[in-house]
């Protein structure tokens, strides 16, 4: 039996969301996630509103993992509290022991503020509370203040009786696209929360399963909040409004769960319209932009492996299994050419506007805000080219690969620039934006050659082009050498990929492409 008295010889003080979110060793593992890369700024916005209210409205590009990065987060916030919280024992609310823990230090000091702090707590805590100062002969009642002063010294030492339980909590994720029952029972609980953990139900109630439940603990996620009924909207709101806090309202008293709601959204609040923009209002907003080149193409990279390690291993993509086989070298012996893996980065985000990537300023500018709130219109218009987002991005480098390893050898698969291309050409993919792409890592090859990164050295423009016109043999090897980093590996597998590599390197440094 754990107690509150044995969490203090312990030392436990209490967790708290806010306690977790600043704490600079978890920020910087979520940072260090790269479950979802970048935007790292974005991302310390996100926990900093969460650290004040708990809940947070994400507003960005759709497929740029904004649900994902919701429920990255979630996760690493659940980690912590079923690793390090204590919450009093019977409470559905799985309000913290710290609670009991800070009224017994500073019981002496002002014996007022903490009877209110005991009196704030749910009906269940009370209950529990309420016992453990009770005897044989007399019956407490934590309402009665004037009954708490005359047991004095006795209150402290009565609450270091009091019964505490780990706290083990799950994420609950919905989406009125795919799941609108549950957001409609979820909504249903907080108008009927007494009824569900009375006695007669509480038996089929368990705050790790139940959907109501885990609205009552706080660790959710609420997909395409913009397709949410008005009515529903409201009740949510009205559910949130706290600005300090995430608070129900059982029997006409305020209850405050300490937990982490993330709402997403990838429409521009005047979908929403006029009448509903001040119940969104109520939530702190996150603009989550779309990823720098630089992510990217580390994005790209990670999806390139993944889809290799599932050619090869013949299992379902689990990311945790994915994982595990990258980290014991499943196909280790697999290449990617570097120009594929950027090409097929910038052909992505030349698709994105301008306004949603790179984002300067915080969301609470009005300026940056409109200008953002713009481009989301921009990628709505069906008059525009579809821009490729990550799960479009995701199912393009998976028939890559699938096409690619028709021909598989044992010793590894290479991917290159011209395998790419092929298969893109079965998506609805603008001429432009290919082409656009292939300038760009045009440019990019060509800066690495003057730069003098490769063995091939030029002072300016005009003699590079002179250069490249006539380009021996050993010259393009060492550009290709340079290009791709393969200093350093087998001979064999280096020879087999500058056979595969050797047409995207000639086709891009032909003049006439420069």
């Amino acid at each position: 039996m754990v107690t509150i008295g044995k969490l203090m010889e312990d030392g436990y003080d209490g967790c708290s969301i806010r306690s977790i979110m600043t704490d600079l060793s978890f920020r910087s593992r979520v940072l260090s996630d790269n479950t979802v890369r970048g935007n790292d700024e974005s991302k310390k916005l996100v926990m900093d509103k969460i650290a004040v209210g708990g809940k947070v409205l994400l507003t960005g590009p759709t497929g740029e993992a904004k649900t994902l990065f919701a429920r990255v987060l979630l996760n690493h916030i659940t980690r912590e509290i079923n690793t390090k919280k204590y919450h009093i024992k019977t409470s559905p609310f799985l309000e913290d022991a710290g609670y009991i823990i800070k009224v017994i230090q500073n019981y002496d000091k002002n014996i007022f503020s903490s009877i209110a702090v005991l009196q704030s707590l749910s009906p269940y805590s009370r209950i529990a509370i309420e016992s453990v100062l009770s005897d044989a002969t007399t019956k407490v009642n934590l309402d009665n203040t004037e009954q708490l002063i005359k047991l004095g010294k006795k209150v402290p030492e009565a609450l270091m009786e009091l019964e505490a339980e780990k706290t083990l909590v799950r994420t609950a994720q919905i989406d009125p696209r795919n799941d609108p029952d549950s957001l409609y029972m979820l909504l249903a609980g907080v108008e009927n929360l007494e009824q569900l953990f009375s006695k007669e139900s509480e038996t089929t109630f368990h705050h790790t399963t139940h959907k109501v439940g885990s609205l009552s603990q706080g660790f959710l996620i609420v997909n395409e909040i913009q397709r949410l009924h008005l009515s529903l909207l409201e009740s949510l709101m009205g559910f949130l409004e706290d600005p300090e806090g995430i608070k129900y309202n059982l029997a006409g008293q305020p209850i405050y769960v300490d937990g982490a709601i993330i709402f997403t959204s990838n429409a521009p609040l005047t979908v929403f319209g006029e009448e509903s923009q001040p119940i969104i209002n109520r939530i702190p907003e996150v603009l989550w932009p779309a990823r720098n080149i630089e992510d990217r193409i580390s994005i790209v990279q990670d999806m390139f492996e993944e889809h290799l390690v599932l050619q090869r291993a013949n299992i379902v993509a689990n990311p945790t299994l994915i994982q595990m086989y990258e980290l014991t070298g499943m196909g280790k012996n697999d290449f990617i050419s570097k120009l594929a893996i950027e090409f097929v980065a910038t052909l992505a985000g030349e698709s994105i506007p301008n306004s949603l990537k790179n984002l300067r300023g915080r969301s609470e500018n009005r300026n940056t805000r409109a200008e953002f709130y713009s481009g989301l219109d921009e990628i709505h218009n069906p008059q525009r080219s579809p821009h490729i987002d990550l799960r479009t991005l995701n199912n393009a480098i998976g028939e890559i690969v699938i096409r690619a390893t028709e021909d598989i050898t044992t010793e590894g698969n290479i991917l290159t620039l011209e395998s790419v291309q092929k298969t893109l050409e079965l998506y609805d993919i603008s001429p432009t934006l290919i082409n656009n792409a292939l300038q760009s890592i045009k440019l990019n090859l060509r800066n690495h050659i003057r730069e003098g990164e490769s063995a091939i050295k030029v002072e300016d423009v005009s003699e590079e082009l002179d250069r490249l016109t006539s380009l021996t043999e050993q010259d393009l090897i060492s550009i290709i050498m340079s290009y791709e980093s393969l200093e350093g590996k087998d001979k064999k597998d280096v020879d087999e990929i500058l056979t595969k590599l050797k047409p995207s390197y000639e086709s891009l440094l032909e003049v006439a492409y420069l």
